[in-house]
């Protein structure tokens, strides 16, 4: 479902308007660029339509995640508890920090399960980040009401999620801080790029200049002749990803719409086969962008594939995904990053293996190995519904 699949005429004229200025600088060249910030109109745009005060564009998602973890002081010696199911930079961005990524289990809505987080919780444990997997919340409600008891924070990693919603409230606005991100993967999409959601005007302001290399922003004062805010590095996004963000962003809804239009004329066409999908606490807010059946077990998932992919429509096996499921994250293991990784579970002969153990996660790695997940495109004909319709109903009727 990659927003790409929307570019148009009015991407095209987005681009040209700001190359015909010839100001590419979110900030710079106040003298020429006709009073026209494309980047701060985009910022502007996506915090009214999602209810927040105040949106950072960044360079990429994971700068998105990595900036505001920064901006919120976490470091050496804090531990943020998250998922082992996410894209790898959700746990990248915390060890860059010097803190430890603590990674709990995930329950049947491929999201991180409240009580494993509850129970990852130490003396040390500054936050917990839910990350909603394939455009589906995780329980905020739960997660909220954890973060209050303990008082810890509640970060949201919404990268996958820019759209969707938890019981009529956008995601990305629900804790402290939340992320998305704009890759070429994402409906929304500006090539790289990433967004920051904040009520917290302080916060705002810590990231909006350490993304920045600590600049302050006015726009009366020529940039390099301000004071400098802080130390900081350059996670900026360019005036043509603002342009770009802000086509895309018109035609969000028009894209969620046709996503959730074509999971429900797939899952109405599959309803009799007996094929149990992921368990959102809100399956409402879904933006369908992944449709995921959970088999009984690992080997009739893998018949399920098997069938599936004999029909002509593949599907993937979640506990297969190396880029998303840390039992692959061979990389953790091969320097001083992976001493710092925490997983919550006792182990015999602890001093004798490292702290991240990628054996462990048994309820996240029984849920995995049995779930098929198929990626759905926004612009779908009826021949290809048709066709992934017929596939499902093989694998199903292979596997159960």
């Amino acid at each position: 479902m990659p927003g790409s699949e929307l570019f148009d005429q009015r991407e095209i004229d987005a681009v040209a308007d700001v190359l015909r200025r010839r100001v590419v600088h979110r900030y710079s060249y106040q003298g020429v660029r006709e009073g026209i910030y494309r980047v701060e109109e985009f910022e502007r745009a996506v915090a009214e339509k999602y209810g927040a005060r105040y949106a950072l564009a960044v360079s990429n998602g994971s700068a998105a995640l990595y900036v505001a973890l920064k901006a919120m002081g976490i470091g050496p010696g804090d531990e943020v508890v998250t998922t082992p199911f996410t894209f790898i930079a959700s746990v990248e961005a915390i060890l860059e920090c010097g803190a430890v990524p603590v990674l709990g289990e995930i329950d049947e809505s491929l999201n991180l399960d409240p009580c494993s987080a509850a129970d990852c919780i130490t003396h040390r444990t500054k936050a917990v980040m839910p990350v909603h997997m394939f455009g589906g919340a995780a329980d905020m409600d739960a997660f909220k009401t954890l973060c209050d008891e303990e008082g810890v924070h509640l970060f949201e990693d919404s990268c996958q999620a820019m759209g969707a919603t938890f019981r009529g409230r956008a995601c990305g606005t629900l804790g402290k801080w939340g992320t998305f991100s704009l890759d070429p993967n994402k409906i929304v999409t500006v090539g790289e790029g990433g967004l920051i959601l904040t009520d917290d005007e302080d916060l705002y302001r810590r990231m909006e200049t350490y993304h920045d290399h600590g600049h302050l922003h006015d726009k009366g004062i020529d940039r390099g002749a301000e004071r400098k805010a802080c130390l900081g590095f350059n996670f900026r996004m360019s005036e043509i990803q603002g342009a770009l963000g802000l086509v895309g962003l018109d035609k969000l809804d028009g894209a969620i719409s046709r996503l959730r239009s074509t999971r429900d004329r797939v899952l109405e066409a599959v309803s009799d086969t007996g094929l149990v999908t992921r368990r959102l606490p809100d399956p409402k807010g879904d933006i369908a962008t992944q449709i995921v059946f959970l088999l009984p077990d690992g080997t009739k998932a893998r018949a399920f594939q098997a069938a599936a992919r004999e029909a002509g429509f593949g599907c993937g096996i979640l506990s297969d995904n190396t880029w998303h499921y840390a039992r692959h994250w061979e990389t953790l293991r091969e320097g001083s990053t992976y001493s710092r990784v925490r997983c919550p579970y006792d182990c015999p002969h602890a001093d004798d293996v490292p702290a991240y153990r990628p054996s462990e996660w048994p309820v996240t790695h029984s849920i995995l190995e049995r779930a098929a997940m198929f990626g759905l495109d926004i612009l779908m004909d009826d021949a290809k519904v048709d066709h992934l319709i017929r596939a499902i109903r093989a694998g199903a009727q292979a596997a159960l």
